[in-house]
């Protein structure tokens, strides 16, 4: 029906108005999805078709084009793209004051006030795109004029995104007072009408008018209250509307709040809230996905997905209703009936199953928790990377100290590429020394003094996920491996559940070389799970054509450990499919991909991945390699050993065999760090070494 619709040359208004509607809606369906390139092919189609609809007969066409370029300037504003931005809404806002201007008389009052909102939108992100261009004085101007409009028609929607745009412009200009005049205007009419996008947008606001009058305090309630909002609801039109616009940096927030939270001498909630946005990080990762449900689990999974999909058709029904009609209040109390049910939901999971609740909703454990969960002897090093500086926690059973350590992000990306090509490159030691000693000035020297006892747990953020931590080079000239049994946690609050895996003690299961074509062959690979089966007798070795997906998926849930010798695909657009590589038959195409590892029900005491192929030039924010590491985590395994980079066969296959000789008599983070230690000393150059870590319990 729609390619009919589409290809028919002579169609009614009515059919017409609805095919608009229906590009409309296609772009919006992949916009709130976060694709925005399916978005714009729908918005650009629609334009189209709205532009050979225009005719000296059917007048009221140019409001749908006029429509269809604030749905693409939308996407601009995503894309930071300004200029096109306010070349599309500055064509919109002629269309509609043209037709205003010669419709009178002739239009119908519905027509006319279409037209005034169509006017006062397009103002409004005229003024948005401005202020993008740091033109403030044009801003004013077009908000000016968007509350014109608004006014002659009582658009409360518009008068809102009219104030919060405001509110940015006082920002703008160094001007709280004013920004939070107009912030107090808005805030009592969102929350009547109930706009969550709105809410975290003013709420936000809010927070920096404060900050900006050396109220921290105040900015951390309001802070709070716009957090609390984004972790509300995960999945549903809320969560999209957020994605598609009205918020499109949740992780800022969780960052102001930080901040806030050291101004006001508070460490303990910095901390929960940096918790809190790695929960948050790892949810959007998530996304949707309905295939995280091991067997256990899969009746909560397909509960919440029933509850979900049941509160976005409410959401749905309320947002296409009038504000004040009977049909939108009834449309209200069913968003909130369906609300509550899922509120009862998550609480019920909370009690059930709190590590498949971590998957549905934010769940961060507080400082408190975190000391009691550390073994002594070994301090926890936390980091969150800002724009301008990064803030380190340290501690222990005993001590939590955080402090901020100034530095653009930019520059700390910088030094962690030039280390790591140094490393990939096999540059002369001395060269690597230098660069090392730099990021252990910036990220371990603050700290080094508050550290108690010899083994580190680290938590990095961002970029850090990709720092080799073992090779960064103390005062006294010695690697860090050389002074610290090291492991890393994706955030604190895994530990939380680390400690209750169900361990098994099968037989370990071993894949090397896996048949993937000759260019990705791995010769000493095959060598290395060869060595497992001697290390430990009864082990099961699968090598080229036998180390087959469809038999990782038949035995690995008996295994007690697992241990891949072949190459991975990280995935930094699309997490969750970053892949393990192995061969495919038997129904599988060969591409264990996280969100399948999510799936697994497993009970190995750990799971090694030697070898792997990381993407050594590619820095993403972390979210691919976190994602991997947490999979297998939430699969039921405590502890994960990866590499960041694809580590030479022949020293991979020395750490190994060090490695498991060791694992027999210790824990698994000593173990490592030992056969770490003796590959250095075999082979000095840390490209041979410092791409190990180990992900979860190591000790």
């Amino acid at each position: 029906a729609f390619d009919l619709l589409r290809n028919e040359p002579t169609v009614a208004n009515e059919q017409m108005s609805m095919m608009v509607s229906i590009y409309s809606a296609l772009g919006n369906a992949y916009r709130n999805a976060g694709d925005r390139a399916q978005a714009r092919k729908w918005y650009e189609e629609g334009l189209a078709y709205a532009r050979a609809a225009v005719a000296p007969h059917r007048r009221g066409a140019a409001m749908w084009v006029a429509g269809m370029l604030r749905q693409l300037a939308q996407i601009d504003f995503q894309e930071h793209a300004y200029t096109d931005a306010r070349d599309r809404v500055r064509e919109a806002v002629t269309l509609a004051e043209h037709f205003l201007a010669t419709a009178p008389g002739r239009a119908a009052p519905a027509a006319i006030d279409n037209g005034r909102r169509q006017a006062a939108q397009g103002l409004t992100l005229l003024a948005k795109a401005e202020l993008g261009l740091d033109d403030k004085d044009a801003a004013d101007a077009a908000l000016k004029r968007a509350a014109q409009y608004s006014r002659l028609v009582g658009l409360v929607e518009v008068d809102l995104e009219i104030r919060t745009t405001a509110g940015q412009l006082a920002l703008a200009r160094n001007d709280p007072s004013a920004a939070l005049a107009e912030i107090q205007r808005a805030l009592p009419e969102a929350e009547r009408i109930g706009r969550t996008g709105n809410l975290v947008q003013l709420y936000q606001l809010q927070a920096r008018s404060f900050a900006g009058l050396r109220r921290p305090a105040d900015a951390l309630t309001s802070i709070r209250r716009s957090m609390d909002l984004v972790e509300e609801i995960r999945g549903t039109l809320q969560e999209s509307s957020l994605r598609s616009g009205y918020i499109e940096d949740k992780q800022g927030i969780y960052q102001f709040a930080v901040r806030m939270a050291l101004r006001t001498q508070n460490a303990a909630d910095a901390f929960a809230f940096a918790e809190r946005a790695r929960a948050r990080a790892f949810l959007d990762l998530l996304g949707n996905s309905t295939t995280l449900s091991k067997g256990r689990t899969r009746a909560l999974v397909q509960e919440e997905v029933q509850l979900r999909a049941r509160l976005a058709e409410a959401q749905a029904l309320a947002s296409d209703s009038e504000s004040e009609t009977g049909e939108a209040r009834q449309a209200k109390e069913a968003v909130e009936a369906a609300d509550r049910d899922y509120r009862a939901f998550l609480e019920r999971v909370r009690k059930e199953n709190v590590e498949q609740a971590s998957l549905m909703t934010v769940e961060p454990v507080t400082l408190t928790e975190i000391q009691g969960l550390l073994p002594e002897g070994t301090t926890l090093v936390e980091y969150l990377v800002g724009n301008a500086d990064v803030v380190i926690w340290i501690i222990d059973r005993h001590r939590a100290k955080a402090l901020t350590v100034r530095g653009a992000r930019a520059d700390l990306v910088a030094s962690v590429r030039t280390l790591r090509a140094a490393i990939a490159d096999q540059a002369p030691l001395a060269e690597i020394e230098r660069q090392a000693a730099k990021l252990y000035d910036g990220l371990l020297a603050p700290a080094r003094v508050e550290i108690q006892g010899t083994r580190l747990l680290i938590v990095p953020h961002d970029v850090l996920h990709y720092l080799p931590f073992a090779a960064l080079r103390s005062p006294a000239g010695r690697w860090l491996i050389e002074d610290y049994a090291l492991a890393t946690l994706p955030s604190a609050s895994v530990l939380k559940f680390l400690a209750a895996k169900d361990a098994s003690n099968g037989r370990p299961l071993a894949l090397g070389n896996p048949d993937v074509g000759p260019a990705l062959n791995l010769r000493y690979a095959e060598r290395e799970a060869r060595v497992v089966g001697e290390t430990y007798p009864g082990a099961t070795v699968l090598v080229r054509d036998a180390a087959s997906e469809a038999r990782v998926k038949a035995l690995a849930g008996g295994a007690g450990m697992l241990h891949f010798a072949t190459h991975a695909e990280l995935n930094e657009s699309e997490p969750m499919s970053s892949a393990l590589l192995l061969t495919p038959g038997d129904g599988e195409d060969g591409r264990l991909e996280v969100r399948e590892l999510f799936g697994l029900d497993l009970h190995a005491r750990l799971v090694v991945l030697s070898a792997c192929e990381t993407g050594l030039g590619k820095l993403s924010r972390g979210d691919d390699l976190v994602g991997l590491q947490r999979a297998f985590l939430y699969a039921g395994t405590p502890a994960v050993v990866t590499t960041l980079w694809k580590v030479d066969d022949r020293a991979s296959f020395v750490l190994m065999r060090e490695f498991y000789a060791r694992l027999k008599t210790t824990a698994p983070g000593e173990a490592l760090s030992l056969a770490q230690r003796e590959t250095l000393r075999q082979f000095p150059h840390p490209f041979a070494w410092a791409g190990y870590g180990l992900t979860g319990a190591p000790w």
